[in-house]
């Protein structure tokens, strides 16, 4: 996505010394079927917290629920009311500073005309593009390379010893390498588990649509499926997973394998434990917080 100012760049925020505003950091990351909005407050709200509440605090609302701009801006107000509650006498007002990153602009335009609507001069929004990554990105096209996986490759390469190959389990499922050296290589993209029930469900007319939300999506079958569910689901986890083994190979095999995204549980738990997986499932919305951290 091209990076681009909303209205509320072109608008300063309230006089920014220390007694006067509290800065709130904001990350988004826009998905195709949900979005996650992980919040920080600066440092001197975060020393007044118990340390329980300490850190990035993570809230995710799926893109099929019709008010979920609305749950989004009402979980913001809700945050600046309790870090003003938290404040001294002399600090009343909470503003924010937020990075937007999408792989789906139809969603993340209009969220963020409702959040410069809801906070006016109060908020300062900026999406975040390829040339916000800082890790060298070696492919043909670095800017058609979807933000989540840069981002992504880019936080856990932060956070675990390289080279890696980095797992995005979402509505597809991307497969990336980054070198000992911490550059980003490319990778693969391949259909994810509900992509790949739904296509079943909607290709044929006796095959039912799974709930791979379910606790059950974590239950390997060990042996041929005993009825229709178990089948699809022992099916679809055994191509992605087989998918997943096979470019282990292909980029090398001796890498770190994290697995992030909202389904990295089920694959995680699909995998050989000889793979040795990591699950991270919020891996690009931590990296937003790293950005604004290292501004």
């Amino acid at each position: 996505m091209a990076d681009e100012q909303s209205p509320a760049n072109e608008q300063p925020l309230h006089d920014e010394s220390p007694c006067d505003v509290v800065m709130v950091r904001v990350g988004i990351d826009v998905g195709n079927t949900a979005i996650k909005v992980v919040t920080q407050a600066s440092t001197a709200v975060e020393a007044s917290q118990p340390a329980r509440m300490r850190g990035p605090q993570l809230r995710s609302i799926s893109l099929r629920d019709p008010e979920w701009i609305t749950k989004c801006i009402d979980h913001l107000q809700t945050l600046a009311e309790k870090v003003a509650a938290r404040e001294s006498r002399d600090c009343e007002s909470v503003c924010y500073d937020v990075r937007v990153a999408s792989v789906n602009r139809g969603s993340a335009e209009p969220l963020v005309v409702a959040l410069d609507e809801a906070f006016f001069q109060c908020i300062r929004v900026r999406f975040v593009t390829h040339e916000d990554v800082s890790m060298p990105i070696d492919v043909n096209f670095p800017e058609r390379v979807g933000i989540d996986r840069l981002l992504g490759a880019e936080a856990a390469f932060r956070r675990h010893a390289a080279p890696l190959i980095v797992v995005d389990a979402g509505t597809t499922v991307t497969v990336d390498f980054v070198s000992a050296e911490g550059v980003f290589r490319g990778g693969a993209i391949l259909p994810g588990l509900e992509m790949q029930t739904a296509a079943l469900a909607a290709g044929t007319d006796a095959l039912p649509k799974l709930d791979w939300a379910s606790h059950r999506c974590r239950e390997m079958p060990e042996g041929p499926g005993r009825d229709t569910v178990a089948a699809m689901r022992l099916g679809v986890l055994a191509s992605v997973a087989g998918a997943v083994e096979r470019l282990l190979r292909i980029y090398g095999g001796a890498a770190t394998l994290v697995v992030t995204g909202g389904d990295a549980g089920c694959l995680v738990d699909a995998l050989p434990a000889e793979c040795d997986a990591v699950e991270e499932p919020h891996l690009v919305a931590q990296a937003l917080l790293d950005l604004m951290l290292h501004e």
